[in-house]
């Protein structure tokens, strides 16, 4: 069927369809349930490549969706010349003429701008103002497209009718065209109830051991006193086990575990490798190798730690490789990155793998080109093997690694970059993979504060801009359950974590630590420094339950930060302490 007549279309936008809901995330199993709105003839293509196949359209209450067949493999912000038009006011005689429609709003992806058509005035968009998202950021030979139906231009509101009429074309030499002249696309808005969005918890989840995050700080950001508030609302509403962090470069790993210490009243092992790539971990960091890069001097990191309970270690691989437009770069990092891999499982490298230790790999992974580079870390696949050796299959079991794929919270996006005055769109950068066979993900999202309900920042304590603040990057979080854990779950943690109080603080001679008990337990209190050496040992012994409190004398203690650090059988929770004269 080569098109779809007025009469079919105008049928297809009244009828109700049990349908998903439409999630930009560049998988589009969900569009399946979605009736064809167009189907251009292939073949029709002019000499720039692209042949538009499949269109289909969607709406939810916020936004008009797209998912359009290209016909090759593409950047869609990139080196193409397609363009949408949408006639948004259900009048031809306005806005641009093409193809039988008054086109209101413009937008050119490869150009990553716009035009909006208001009267007799024309205004120069970005993605921004009205809000447009696309999936993949990767090439891709279909996209998946999102446009705000709430977009207001200097005071005009973009979508004026409860339909829209739909052209897309390939603007190079006798390029292709959805719809064909003298044909016509319009999609009239539905009202229905749709699928809640994707679920997620702020907090680990109750059923998760273990708490990944994944973070992006933006040039030393978490040192910047006018962004630290950020990221301290930030550290205590996800509360990680372990952090990759990526962009500190002209600060040690002791001084982003001493800065997070501060931030969250906890100790963490630490180390570094390469210009950026921190591990900061709950747990020790037993040891750590440089995975060279693409450049002299870049790089990333390999982290060993050492799992409470469990026999086998947990690797942890941070990785940044370079950005934009470097393709070349990027896959010769993903290479190297699963030859250091594939090493370390056949008893080699810097510190050869025991048979089934966990594997995650997290990183700001800058895929905004050819989509290779992320099949290569997740199946193995190995570009140049005459340089780095033959594929493999990365997970334990014979599989691929998988991806943890987290949706931002509050909306039905996949991305973990947000910059609005940056020419692109938001996109997925930063990523969670992970080996299947021996952890089980329970949880994932990446941390959007602008789009969290109000309850939700009052309850974890944060501002809806927190992240845009903190970073270009969204904190992205991952939970899973590891067979033989036994570290205390999350939810006696979390029960636990204001149960430490320190007053006054700053302290200044004698200060008062208080504390509850639920049951009768060995309670192990400790003053400790910034480099984790105990200064005094406050209380070590069997203690009722109830209510506590404790006299901490610091008139003899030099002027500092430390921490108070309380150790039950349950819960381990930290205070941070400021020594003053």
């Amino acid at each position: 069927m080569r098109h779809l007549t007025l009469l079919s279309l105008l049928f297809f936008s009244i009828v109700s369809f049990a349908q998903d809901r439409i999630l930009v995330d560049g998988i589009f199993d969900e569009w399946d349930e979605y009736p064809v709105i167009y189907s251009d003839a292939t073949g029709d293509d002019g000499f720039s490549g692209i042949d538009f196949g499949q269109l289909k359209i969607s709406n939810d209450a916020e936004f008009l969706f797209f998912s359009l067949e290209v016909g090759t493999e593409i950047n869609i912000q990139d080196l193409n010349n397609i363009s949408i038009y949408l006639e948004t006011d259900d009048n031809a005689s306005t806005g641009f003429s093409i193809n039988g429609i008054g086109a209101d709003l413009v937008y050119r992806f490869g150009n990553r701008e716009g035009t909006f058509y208001a009267g007799s005035n024309s205004y120069f968009i970005s993605h921004s103002d009205i809000g447009l998202i696309n999936a993949p950021t990767v090439t891709s030979s279909r996209f998946e497209i999102a446009i705000k139906r709430g977009a207001t231009i200097f005071g005009n509101s973009v979508f004026q009718s409860d339909k829209v009429k739909v052209v897309f074309r390939d603007g190079f030499s006798s390029g292709d065209l959805i719809p064909n002249t003298n044909d016509e696309v319009e999609y009239s808005f539905l009202n229905e109830d749709l699928e809640p969005l994707p679920t997620y918890s702020i907090p680990k989840s109750p059923t998760a051991d273990l708490r990944i995050l994944s973070y992006n700080v933006l040039s030393d950001g978490l040192f910047d006193s006018d962004r630290e508030p950020a990221f301290e609302r930030i550290l205590h509403a996800t509360q990680p086990d372990i952090i990759g962090f990526q962009e500190i470069y002209d600060n040690s790993s002791e001084q982003v575990a001493n800065q997070v210490g501060y931030m969250t009243g906890v100790q963490w092992y630490h180390a570094k490798q390469g210009p950026d790539c921190h591990a900061i971990s709950r747990y020790p960091i037993i040891e750590s190798a440089f995975i060279a890069g693409y450049n002299q001097g870049a790089g990333n990191g390999a982290f060993l730690i050492d799992l409470p309970g469990v026999a086998e270690h947990l690797l942890l691989i941070v990785a940044h490789p370079p950005c934009c437009s470097n393709d070349f770069g990027r896959q010769v990092e993903a290479d190297l990155i699963m030859e250091f891999l594939r090493e370390a499982k056949n008893g080699n490298g810097p510190f050869p793998l025991e048979a089934e230790s966990r594997i995650v790999i997290v990183g700001d992974m800058n895929f905004v080109g050819d989509g290779g580079q992320l099949e290569t870390l997740l199946t193995g696949d190995i570009a140049n093997e005459s340089a780095y050796g033959s594929d493999f299959n990365p997970d334990w079991d014979g599989n691929d690694l998988l991806d943890s794929h987290p949706y931002a919270t509050g909306v039905p996006f996949s991305y973990t970059w947000y910059s609005p005055n940056s020419s692109f769109s938001p996109g997925r950068l930063d990523f969670i993979l992970y080996s299947g066979s021996n952890l089980t993900l329970q949880n994932s999202y990446s941390l959007f504060t602008p789009a969290l309900p109000q309850d939700s920042l009052t309850t974890y304590n944060l501002n809806a801009n927190d992240v845009i603040t903190a970073s270009d990057h969204l904190p992205v979080v991952a939970d899973f359950k590891i067979e033989n854990f036994t570290v205390p779950t999350q939810d006696v943690i979390a029960e636990n974590w204001g149960n430490l109080k320190v007053y006054p603080n700053p302290s200044f001679g004698l200060t008062s630590v208080s504390f509850n008990l639920n049951q009768q337990d060995f309670v192990n209190i400790q003053l400790i420094n910034q480099n984790g050496k105990e200064i005094k040992t406050l209380q070590q012994s069997n203690m009722s339950a109830g209510a506590h409190e404790l006299l901490l004398n610091t008139s003899n203690i030099p002027t500092g930060m430390y921490f108070v650090k309380m150790t039950t059988s349950e819960f381990v929770v930290s205070e941070k302490i400021f020594v003053v004269r």
